[in-house]
């Protein structure tokens, strides 16, 4: 007999509250004493709005999400970063070398469905509170959010799964639970569907007690991001333009100062149309995923620049820092490396430092002696990759633990917005593809593109790549786009080291290996649908190729 446990679909429970609607069996309709069943949770304004935060839980509050972990293995898997060489399921899987048994996918599969049912539950509980006395226009906002969240949800499946089940509500009994895949164009009809409730019935804004909260324009930009993955050009074009025109009349816009969008004193700032909101200090509602990003094989006389000696597994690699144009200041916004300042002196006592560089191919070394208001160099022996990670990091010596940063995770961006237009408009050969590229590039001050640098395609998606550099989005890009494995090549292209030129071929400080990438028999790489899924779903009879 098949051992029946609930995988994606998961009770799950918000503040002692259990939720699970009405089943056949009659065993499932009790309740514990303590803890109201939907009937009667749902008594005021607050009840919707904390129905809804149980979508965002699994997302927000995991350490394999983006309270820690996914953003930097987002960009592990690709030509842009290295995951240190630390935890081995970590390792594993960043170099993928991913089997169905594995992890991280599995993880990953299991927060988006327990979303994707916290979502279902709101959109079909909600409306009950029409009885209670609330008009339709106080639930409309939180119905809409919902939606928001379960597009958002399975745009993320669809995009690195494929073809997965299809859940649109509650389910009532077990035989309901094991639900077959159905095809990508079925799931992307789903998502739009979503997001287009969503950017019709979402606010401009919320109090500001709900900031990070899916708005309206959220909505209109994840749409057109829908629109655009799901390959469909011109709607793609239309929703983009719609979603700017939003946007921009609801205050959003590019921020003059590249390095204050990321910055722990300029949170929700007006170039941040969606995020992950955190709080400092607070063990509910802190995160460490800046822990990862910061430097960790500093000398202890230099802690004090970030505060402490991070856990340094997000690195970025030699090919990143190749992908910027000279003299575009977002490289230095976005990496530490060789050439550069690490940030200022200001420990007190003088302290001499043997530096190493190389020079011309040759490895030169140099003291320097610090003092306070100095800069100091950076050393490239203070990563894998000669290389670490400055953009979304800040001091967090004042934090009462590492696990309690309150640095919010930037997931759709007004240049991201502009770069889905171009994109969509590239693809159908349309210059003004550019238009939206140089309105990106001029806010950084770097020279507009013409046709003569190359095809409109290879422009925008160097353009993205670079403006949204370690923020997490190019594996979806390389995934969509169905480029990784040219991207990584014979496994030996990409180059890791910031001093790549001057090490041997095959030495692995030099290049990065991704063995596994020519077992796929495409060039569409997605994740293996995890096995305990299929040993448990009778209705899911085969992976995805290549598992």
């Amino acid at each position: 007999m098949k051992n029946i446990r609930f995988n994606i679909f998961s009770i799950f429970l918000l503040g002692g509250i259990l939720f699970f609607t009405s089943c056949q069996e009659d065993f499932l309709d009790r309740f514990p004493l303590d803890s109201p069943s939907p009937e009667v949770f749902f008594v005021n304004e607050q009840s919707a709005k904390m129905a809804v935060i149980a979508a965002y839980h699994p997302w927000t509050r995991s350490a394999v999400m983006f309270q820690r972990d996914l953003v930097i293995m987002n960009d592990a898997l690709t030509d842009d970063a290295y995951w240190r060489p630390s935890r081995a399921a970590s390792i594993q899987f960043s170099l993928w070398n991913i089997h169905s048994a594995h992890g991280t996918p599995q993880n990953y599969w299991n927060f988006a469905y327990r979303s994707v049912n916290a979502a279902n539950f709101a959109i079909q509980e909600i409306p009950q509170l029409l009885d209670k006395g609330l008009s339709q226009a106080q639930i409309d906002p939180y119905i809409a959010e919902a939606h928001f969240m379960r597009g958002f949800s399975y745009l993320f499946l669809v995009t690195f799964f494929g073809d997965v089940p299809l859940i649109t509500k509650p389910l009532a009994s077990f035989e309901e639970f094991e639900q077959p895949r159905v095809p990508v164009s079925d799931v992307y009809q789903q998502i739009l569907a979503d997001f287009t409730i969503a950017r019709d019935n979402l606010p401009e804004q919320w109090p500001g007690s709900q900031t990070g909260s899916a708005t309206k324009a959220a909505a209109a930009a994840y749409l057109a991001k829908a629109y655009l993955y799901s390959k469909q050009w011109g709607l793609a074009e239309t929703a983009a333009r719609n979603a700017i025109t939003i946007a921009e009349g609801s205050g959003y816009r590019l921020i003059d100062d590249y390095e204050s969008i990321f910055s722990i004193d300029n949170e929700a700032n007006p170039e941040l149309l969606f995020y992950i909101a955190y709080i400092e200090n607070s063990p509910d509602f802190g995160a460490n995923h800046q822990i990862q990003r910061i430097a960790r094989d500093i000398p202890p006389e230099l802690i004090h620049v970030y505060g402490m000696a991070g856990w340094g597994y997000a690195l970025p690699m030699r090919d990143l820092y190749d992908a910027f144009e000279d003299g575009d200041p977002r490289r230095d916004i976005t990496i530490h490396s060789p050439g550069n300042s690490y940030g200022t002196y200001t420990s007190g006592a003088p302290f001499p430092y043997v530096h190493n560089t190389y020079e011309a191919g040759e490895l030169v070394t140099y003291e320097k002696t610090y003092t306070d208001g100095d800069p100091i160099d950076y050393d490239f022996r203070w990563s894998p990759t000669g290389m670490n990670v400055k953009k979304s990091t800040y001091n967090v010596g004042h934090l009462a633990s590492e696990y309690q940063s309150g640095l919010d995770v930037p997931l759709m961006r007004m240049a991201d917005l502009y770069l889905i237009l171009a994109e969509a408009l590239a693809e159908q050969a349309n210059n003004e593809a550019l238009t939206w590229v140089n309105k990106v590039r001029d806010r950084v001050n770097m020279p507009a593109k013409t046709t003569a640098d190359g095809t409109l395609v290879d422009l925008v998606r160097h353009e993205r790549r670079v403006e949204l550099a370690m923020e997490g989005q190019r594996i979806w890009d390389l995934m969509r786009w169905g480029t990784i494995k040219e991207t990584f090549g014979d496994g030996t292209k990409v180059k890791k080291h910031f001093f790549s030129d001057y090490l041997p071929a095959d030495d692995l400080e030099s290049r990065f290996a991704r063995p596994q990438l020519g077992n796929y028999p495409g060039n569409v790489v997605l994740y293996p649908i995890p096995q305990q899924e299929i040993d448990r779903n009778s209705n899911i009879h085969s992976n995805n190729p290549g598992y």
